[in-house]
Formats: C-alpha cells, structure tokens, sequence
C-alpha cells in the first residue's frame, strides 16, 4: 500500500511538472508570436502585396493590387522609390469619388482613376510626399469624377506614358475584387 501511494505521488509530481514546463513553453511560444512594437512606436515599412503584370495604353507595368482595406490605407507608405514601370492600382467595389492623402509617402506620385471599365476618367499629377507632416497639414487629393480604380505611380508618369482620357487598363478581371 506504502509503494502505491508512493508511487501515485511521484507520478502527480512528475505530471504537473510537465504540464508547468508545457505551459511555460507554450507562453513562451505565443509571447514570440504576438509581439508587437512598443507603443508610441511605429512600424515604418513598406507593405508586401500582390502584384501582377498589366499594360496602360501600351505600355508594360508591374502593379502592386491594394484591395482589403488595410492594403489601400497603407498604400505606398514609406516606399523610398519604386521603378519608372511600377505602380499600385487601389480596387474598389463601385465608382465613388475618391480621396486620397499623402500620409508617410515619402516618394512624388501621379495618381489615375479609372472607371468600372477600367478606361481613365481622370488624373491628379505630381502629388506631393507627406512623410513627417502632420495630418492635419497634409492635402486631400479628391478625383473629380467617380472612379472605380485608382492608379498611384511614380511622378511624371503621365506625361511620360503620354497617357489620354479614355486609354485602358488590361489586367486579368480576376484579379479585381476588393474586401
């Protein structure tokens, strides 16, 4: 009876052993996995999102596709530069007049809107960076026209591309939903 109960004790000792050691691994585990910056601190990195290839009026570019909302807030954040061929091309569910800010862009963009029909209804050129401003300093970019897709590229890009009213974007249709 003494060797059972010594080993009934012995065993309830190593069992919450192992479940001590298995919880503190686990915390251990999910402290890792959660971290987040200290407050006040921000996470000054350019996002990773989907791109694919498409042509506007001609021409060959990679554009980055900002669909969720999360992805269209960020934008082209803290991007020092992107190449003459590249763009992100913001996706909407309906035409809407759009608003965009330069909000920790640190790089000078064009922006081009777009219908349902993916055809261009207008532009804003040269939009200035607003890296370090404060919000409230920073203009608001508003199209004129309701668009359906908006098109941020590198500044210059529509003189350069010598782009019109009307001149089409092709992209796989698939590609085209937002959240």
């Amino acid at each position: 009876m003494k060797l059972n109960a010594l080993l009934n004790r012995s065993f309830c000792k190593a069992a919450i052993a192992a479940l001590l050691l298995l919880t503190g691994f686990l915390a251990a585990c999910r402290s890792d996995a959660s971290a987040e910056p200290a407050a006040g601190t921000a996470n000054e990195s350019a996002q990773t999102v989907q791109a694919t290839e498409a042509k506007l009026a001609g021409h060959s570019l990679e554009i980055w596709l900002a669909r969720t909302s999360s992805e269209k807030s960020r934008g082209l954040m803290y991007f020092d530069a992107i190449e003459a061929t590249q763009g992100m091309l913001f996706v909407y569910e309906a035409p809407q007049i759009m608003s965009f800010w330069m909000k920790n862009t640190k790089i000078p963009l064009d922006l081009v809107f777009f219908t349902e029909n993916l055809e261009i209804n207008g532009w804003i050129k040269n939009m200035q960076p607003g890296y370090g401003l404060p919000e409230q300093g920073l203009e608001r970019y508003v199209s004129e026209l309701p668009a359906q897709y908006a098109l941020e590229l590198n500044a210059g890009s529509i003189e350069r591309l010598a782009l019109k009213l009307g001149d089409r974007l092709e992209i796989p249709l698939t590609l085209l939903y937002s959240d």
